[in-house]
């Protein structure tokens, strides 16, 4: 009797372990899909489609039609600096997926990112280029002038946070993460922002020992 008692719940456990690593193995997909979408959606400017992928959260800081007119200014260079991407899409990693509390999912896609830069209304001297240099360093960018006013910036291991929720009507929905951005505050639960900080640096330290 014993014997079949632990066959039993031996064949619970597994059953159990292996419907949980089919459903998270179906959410990475899930989120794969996502990021590529996201990722296409950025290399064609396609700002709609781009804001309906983002957590509703965020419109209640922002507007969605003034999020679209900062894209609109950013990437196709009617202010003061212009931004370029590239047309081909970054290879991307999707972490695991994550849980709170049973009330919020989450994973993190992490990519190397390419852009090319214009600042129409300064120029950088060698002095100031040195510096900019150190200020993009610092937060994880490589650069490269091509001009006193245009420049090429490799942002590795940059990432964004997909995230589903009650919110988001447990539908998959996405967040950059800048740790230098209020918005994410905002946003994002304290156990999520430890997570995506500590998973970050984890990236850099990566980088670093390749580079090495």
């Amino acid at each position: 009797m014993k014997y079949f008692k632990l066959l039993f719940l031996t064949l619970v456990l597994c059953f159990t372990c292996q419907g949980f690593a089919q459903s998270n193995t179906s959410e990475v997909t899930e989120i794969k899909t996502i990021a590529n979408a996201m990722l296409n959606d950025v290399a064609t400017k396609n700002y709609d489609a781009l804001i309906d992928k983002m957590h509703p959260k965020v419109f209640s800081i922002v507007p969605k039609e003034s999020l679209k007119e900062i894209f609109k200014s950013t990437f196709e260079g009617n202010g003061a600096v212009s931004i370029d991407m590239p047309e081909e899409k970054p290879d991307f990693k999707v972490s695991e997926v994550f849980n709170i509390q049973d009330t919020l999912k989450y994973a993190f896609i992490s990519y190397d990112m390419k852009m090319k830069m214009t600042f129409k209304e300064q120029e950088f001297d060698e002095a100031s280029q040195d510096m900019m240099k150190n200020i993009m360093k610092a937060k994880g960018m490589e650069v490269n002038f091509i001009s006193n006013n245009t420049l090429d910036v490799f942002a590795n291991n940059s990432m964004t946070i997909a995230l589903k929720d009650k919110a988001s009507n447990n539908e998959w929905t996405v967040l950059n993460y800048d740790a230098d951005s209020p918005l994410v505050y905002q946003i994002l639960p304290s156990e999520l922002l430890e997570k995506a900080k500590e998973y970050k640096q984890n990236l850099m330290l990566e980088s670093t020992k390749k580079s090495e």
